[in-house]
Order: C-alpha cells, then sequence, then structure tokens
C-alpha cells in the first residue's frame, strides 16, 4: 500500500509519502509533486514513512530538483531511513539532494532561503537595471591579514590578493617576487621586475599549490551577494559595489572582497579586488579565452574552478575597479572582522638555536591538521635528515599522542615510508614507527611518526645511545639480546640464501657518501693514488685503504658470492632506536631497509662500537687505542672467533663495553648466518660505516685516523682474498 500525505506549513508545500515507493507507483508520485510545485519553486519531501525506494523513484526526484533550481528554488529531503540513505550514498547523489534530519528543519531551511529573495536597482545615472541576490545568511568568517613572511598553500588562502611568490623555489631569497592574487586553485602573479613577466598557475589541488606570501588579505567562505546585469551598455564595478550597498541591509557589513566576471565576448575577464586605505582597491584579473553561463545549483568556487583552466586562462594583469564591464557579475564578501593569519594557522615553535626555513613550518603543518600548536625539539644525530620530537596540541588545548618529525630529502623522504610499509609494519610493527603522514615542498620532504603503544602525557622517548652512554656492559647485553633476539627476529631469523654482489652493495661511495674520497684528502691529507700512509708515533706503514676503494671496488663490483640474506635496517645506530620509560624499543628510518646480507646491521654497529665509541683526548690515547685494536683486527679472521685481548689504557669500563657488545654482534651475525664462517661479507660491511667517519662533523681528528687504519687492516685482509 503507497499513500502520499499533503501539508503546507508556513507556506511551504511539504509532501509524505507512506509506504513502498516502487516502481508502479513513481507516475502517481511525480504527478502530486507536479501539482505543488506548478506554482511554487520549494518542496519537502519526508521519507520517514517510506521503507522502500526505488530507481524510477530516485529519477522523479532528480528531475524535481533540476527543475525546482531553474526555478531559482531548492528541493529539500528529510527524514530517510538507514536503508533510504544508503540506496542514494551509493547511487552517488548525497551531494546532489539537500538531506536534513527532519521535516521541522527542511522547513526552517526553507523559510530562511525565501528570506534572501532577489530584488532589483537601478545603476548610476545611466538607469541600467541591475539584481542583487543576497546568497546566504550572516557568516562568522573574519577578513584574513597576513602581515608576516609565510610560505603557505593555496587552500589557507582561498581567495587572496598581495605581495609575494609562487612557491617553487625552496628558499625565498631565491623566488621571483611581486604582487599575487588567488582565486582557489589558480594563482596569478605580476613581477616587480619589469624584465620578468606575468604568470599564472594552476593546480589540481590547492594544497600542492604553495605561495611566499610576506604581505596579503584572504577571505574564505561563500559570497554573501551577487550582482548581474545583463545590458550591454557598460558599467563600472564600483558603481555596482555602491548602489548594491546602497539598496540591501543584508550586506551592510564591511565589503571586503569583491569578485567581477567581464563578460565581454572580445575578452572575458575574471577579477579579484581587496580594498586598501581610503577608497582605494588592489587586485588582479585572468584574462579568459571563453566564459560560459553559470548552471543551476553551481556553487561560486565550482564556478571559478571551471573558469580557472589551462585551456582557458590567457594571462594575468593588474585590473581597474573603475574599469568597463560589458554583463558583468560581481560577487561579493562582506566581514565584520578581521583576524591576523597567525590565528588560522597551527604555531610551530621552534628551539631558539634551530633554524627556521619556511619549508620546516609548511612541512610540519601540513603533516599535523589535527593539531593548533606544535613543539618541535630536535633529537640529535642523524647524518642526512633532521628528526625532531613533537608536542602537539588539539583545538581544545588537549595534549596529543607523542610523535616524531623527520625532514630530508624528498627521495628519502618518499623511500623510508613506502619501506617502513613494505619491510617495518607487516613483520615488527609493535616495535616501529608508523608512518602516519608525508608531505612534501620541492626537495625536501617531511614524515609523521607515531608507535603503536606510546601515548600519554609525559610519555618520553630516548635514543638507544642515552642508555649506551649510562650502563654498564652488563645491563646493556640483555637489553641488545631482546632488540636483536626478539623484537628483530622477524627480520634477521628468517634468512634466505641468495646471489649478492658484497662490493656493490656495500659501497658507501654510491650512498650518502659520494664525496668521501675528496673529504679524506681535505681532513687527512691522504690522496687515493698514494699506495700507503703512515702515523706519526705507529711503526706500521698502512696501506692506502681510500685507493683500494677508489680502484679495487669498482674492479670488483660484479663478484658474486652466496650468501644469507635477510630484511635489514640499512642503517641502524643507536639513533635510530628509541625506548620508553618502560624500556619498550622503537625502530625509526627506514630509508634504506630492504633485503640485503644478514651480517649487515651488526657489522654498522661494531663500527660505532670500536671507532666511534671511545672518547680519544690526546694523541697517546690515539696510539694506545690503535695499537689494541691492529691486535683485534689482525685476528679476528672468521666469524665465530673474537679475539680475547685485554684494555690496559684509561676507562676500562668503556672498552670493555665496546669490546662486549662488538662480540654480540660477532655471535648475532654468526647465527643468523646459519654457522656460516666467512668473514668477506661482514669485512665489506664494516668498511662500508668505517670509511665515511672521516665525513662525520662530530668526529674527532683521533677518530678520522683511526678509521683509516683500521680500513687499512680489512682492505688489506680482502686485497688477499683473505677467508
Amino acid at each position: 500500500m503507497f499513500e502520499i500525505s499533503k501539508h503546507i506549513i508556513s507556506s511551504v508545500p511539504c509532501l509524505h509519502p507512506e509506504g513502498r515507493l516502487d516502481t508502479v507507483h513513481s507516475d502517481r508520485f511525480e504527478n502530486t509533486i507536479r501539482d505543488h510545485t506548478e506554482h511554487k519553486k520549494y518542496l519537502v519531501i519526508d521519507f520517514s514513512s517510506c521503507s522502500y525506494l526505488s530507481s524510477s523513484g530516485i529519477r522523479v526526484l532528480l528531475r524535481t530538483s533540476r527543475d525546482l533550481e531553474l526555478k531559482g528554488g531548492k528541493l529539500v529531503l528529510s527524514g530517510l531511513s538507514a536503508e533510504i540513505l544508503q540506496i542514494i550514498q551509493i547511487a552517488g547523489l548525497v551531494t546532489v539532494f539537500h538531506i536534513l534530519k527532519n521535516s521541522s528543519e527542511a522547513i526552517m531551511h526553507i523559510i530562511q532561503l525565501r528570506e534572501l529573495e532577489r530584488i532589483s536597482f537601478p545603476i548610476s545615472e545611466r538607469n541600467i537595471q541591475g539584481t542583487l541576490e543576497v546568497l546566504s545568511g550572516r557568516q562568522d568568517l573574519p577578513l584574513i591579514e597576513w602581515k608576516e613572511p609565510v610560505l603557505t598553500g593555496y587552500d589557507s588562502l582561498h581567495i587572496a590578493a598581495g605581495y609575494g611568490a609562487f612557491g617553487e623555489t625552496l628558499l625565498r631569497t631565491e623566488a621571483t617576487r611581486g604582487f599575487f592574487f588567488t582565486l582557489y586553485h589558480c594563482t596569478g602573479l605580476v613581477p616587480n621586475d619589469p624584465d620578468h613577466f606575468p604568470d599564472f598557475r594552476i593546480v589540481s589541488d590547492p594544497p600542492n599549490g604553495t605561495i611566499f606570501v610576506d604581505r596579503a588579505l584572504s577571505v574564505r567562505g561563500e559570497p554573501d551577494a551577487r550582482i548581474m546585469v545583463d545590458s550591454l551598455s557598460p558599467v563600472k564595478a564600483e558603481d555596482l559595489v555602491r548602489q548594491a550597498m546602497h539598496h540591501n541591509r543584508s550586506v551592510d557589513r564591511a565589503l571586503c572582497t569583491v569578485v567581477s566576471l567581464d563578460r565581454n565576448q572580445d575578452q572575458p575577464v575574471l577579477s579579484v579586488f581587496f580594498p586598501l586605505e581610503g577608497e582605494d582597491w588592489t587586485g588582479g584579473a585572468f584574462l579568459l579565452h571563453s566564459v560560459r553561463e553559470m548552471m543551476p545549483g553551481e556553487t561560486f568556487g565550482q564556478f571559478c574552478r571551471s573558469l580557472l583552466t589551462w585551456d582557458n586562462v590567457e594571462g594575468v594583469m593588474i585590473p581597474d575597479l573603475k574599469s568597463l564591464l560589458i554583463k558583468p557579475i560581481l560577487w561579493l564578501f562582506c566581514r565584520e572582522k578581521r583576524t591576523d593569519a597567525r590565528s588560522v594557522m597551527a604555531q610551530v615553535i621552534t628551539e631558539e638555536q634551530e633554524s627556521t626555513e619556511d619549508y620546516l613550518f609548511y612541512l610540519t603543518r601540513r603533516l599535523y591538521t589535527d593539531s593548533e600548536k606544535l613543539e618541535l625539539n630536535r633529537l640529535h644525530g642523524g647524518y642526512s635528515a633532521r628528526t625532531f620530537r613533537v608536542r602537539s596540541f588539539d583545538s581544545l588545548g588537549r595534549v596529543l599522542r607523542p610523535t616524531v618529525l623527520k625532514i630530508g630529502d624528498r627521495s628519502m623522504i618518499s623511500r623510508e615510508a613506502e619501506r617502513c610499509r613494505e619491510y617495518a609494519m607487516p613483520y615488527i610493527l609493535n616495535n616501529s614507527a608508523m608512518i602516519l603522514g608525508t608531505s612534501y615542498y620541492c626537495q625536501m620532504g617531511a614524515l609523521r611518526y607515531n608507535f603503536v603503544g606510546i601515548g600519554g602525557e609525559g610519555t618520553e622517548l630516548k635514543w638507544l645511545t642515552h642508555y649506551f652512554n649510562k650502563w654498564p656492559a652488563s645491563e646493556l647485553e640483555p637489553l641488545f639480546d631482546k632488540i636483536f633476539l626478539q623484537i628483530l627476529k622477524p627480520w634477521y631469523g628468517q634468512p634466505v640464501k641468495a646471489n649478492i654482489h658484497p662490493y656493490a652493495d656495500h659501497d658507501p661511495t654510491k650512498t650518502f657518501f659520494p664525496h668521501l674520497l675528496k673529504q679524506v684528502e681535505e681532513s687527512l691529507q691522504i690522496t687515493p693514488d698514494q699506495g700507503s700512509f703512515r702515523i706519526n708515533g705507529c711503526p706500521v706503514n698502512f696501506m692506502n685503504p681510500y685507493r683500494f676503494l677508489k680502484e679495487e671496488y669498482p674492479a670488483r663490483r660484479h663478484e658474486e658470492i652466496s650468501y644469507y640474506t635477510s630484511i635489514c635496517h640499512g642503517d641502524l645506530n643507536m639513533q635510530n632506536i628509541l625506548l620508553d620509560k618502560e624500556m619498550n624499543v622503537y625502530l625509526i628510518d627506514f630509508s634504506e631497509t630492504g633485503p640485503r646480507s644478514v651480517i649487515s646491521d651488526f657489522a654498522r654497529l661494531e663500527a660505532i662500537f670500536m671507532i666511534e665509541s671511545f672518547p680519544m683526548e690526546s694523541e697517546e690515547d690515539f696510539l694506545m687505542v690503535l695499537d689494541f685494536l691492529i691486535n683485534f683486527y689482525e685476528k679476528s679472521c672468521t666469524l665465530d672467533k673474537s679475539p680475547d685481548i685485554a684494555w690496559k689504557g684509561r676507562l676500562p669500563q668503556v672498552m670493555e663495553r665496546n669490546i662486549a657488545l662488538t662480540k654480540k654482534m660477532r655471535a648475532y651475525a654468526f647465527s643468523f648466518a646459519r654457522g656460516g664462517k666467512t668473514f668477506i661479507p661482514y669485512a665489506l660491511a664494516l668498511l662500508e660505516w668505517i670509511f665515511p667517519v672521516v665525513c662525520y662533523s662530530s668526529a674527532s681528528v683521533w677518530q678520522k685516523r683511526l678509521s683509516a687504519c683500521i680500513a687499512s687492516l680489512l682492505c688489506l685482509m680482502l686485497g688477499d682474498d683473505y677467508v
């Protein structure tokens, strides 16, 4: 059974279909609608008693909605059950129909619409007739003043004009400055330098379009009113605006923005204007190839986007509000208050010594759209990127979960996000960083880390380095066992035999250190062409390892061996492992993560323990450490044997810690390599991280000399094909 009850409430026709609106009843439904809309342009249909909506019923609603919009009216649906709403959602029509909760809300909405009816008024002394249409009620949105330099996206500006530059260079100083103006996804720029020509940019996604703003005005939201003139007689935009403000109190707030469309068929122009001091205005114009009529139901933003396309925009210029327009349409934006742009952007607070490039703030805001305030504290360490601990707050001042922000080269950030998802999350999710998002600008990128299980005010994360420097070896060894024998066992504990190219895989000049040989000449005065070098106070004549790197690595690049591989971090150091107060372990920095020889990460840490972790303060310290390590590495021939030699110098607990953890690394490597004893893959993995010590700005001259000497011993071993 299907019935339709009819009511008139506050002069608004309301229909209430009851039962199943299936195909057989759709004609009757449409005839009833036609009877009630013949002389009306608004209609409410309440579906609270309707249990089914057929495809034919949907087509009736679409035709009704279109017909009412052509008359300047509206169809409003209310009371939809979950089942009927789902049908409309699946059909992709949620944005087509105006849907409200119940009939009371629908009627109130139409009453408000009727209060915003069009009025006509004469324009200036020419007696040209224009039509003013109030488009919306009062919007509690301010005019935004950009008073300080900032790099921001088109989506933050919406509609804007001011001084700045296209955000297409990493640094503001490299950009071409001028007057810019933005309409949603399109920005024009008229350069200050007359040798540079006006230009424009159109982006598919406004957040990805960027502007270096020096100072500007911008407005968001919908226009409050629209003026239309169909006469072919020329008329000034300023006359239209003055008459509109005089005739209607609905737009009696301060006029802050005018967007005008000159429908001159010879040269259509879409312009945006903002007021200056006194009665002056400023703005910019887009020169169009053609213009079309605005469709019923089309929003102002949709209409602008349809005009501002690569095919249709021919150029940009600075317009004049006094210019004569043909058949113009003007959209007026009125606002009661002004606000500083800082109030609509997340506040980013950095430490005083931190460099504050524009892109750092831009990338941070792009990633933390859920935050109103961000405190960035630098986590020191890391050769190729900057890492920050982030304390963020929502709009009510509540502290959000602690996260880590990493900013570095675009390709590295992209690679890290990809490899985290591919290699970390499927295997060690509970102990790895979770990528919450990435953002990019020019050659820079940023990613936001979260950690499963971490949360709450006061939560702290500390590097493994912190505990390495404080704890004795007896306490560190169980912690390292936890990391490598438990947490990372899904990586190393599932090795796969494969053919590897160790010289190609572990060449540091092909990764982070392409200028390594030049740095050696500058820091140690060792050229890659000399055969050997000597160290004052040491009787050994060391083979030049940098010559070996320059000549033998390329020559042996294609050498292949069969060896166990696994997922490895690829750059595992104690700055990539964090711990919370409960000693939960978390890994970050996955840009180099992927399959490689199973021993790679252990050799990486040995290089840190033996070369970088003893504080050498004098030549005497250096010579003692060198003599000790010569004995250590000359006697290291296979993975299953670690020399048992005693340290007789100062700080015995420090060196004993380093030796104990190095032996741990050797034991892990031997175990995960399934008992393979060959030292060659391990030696090459060691060299990958001993060679670059000379490039570290944090390394002392003693550490750099030590790295050269130990690299020499390892290369000598490889040069003799020592197995």
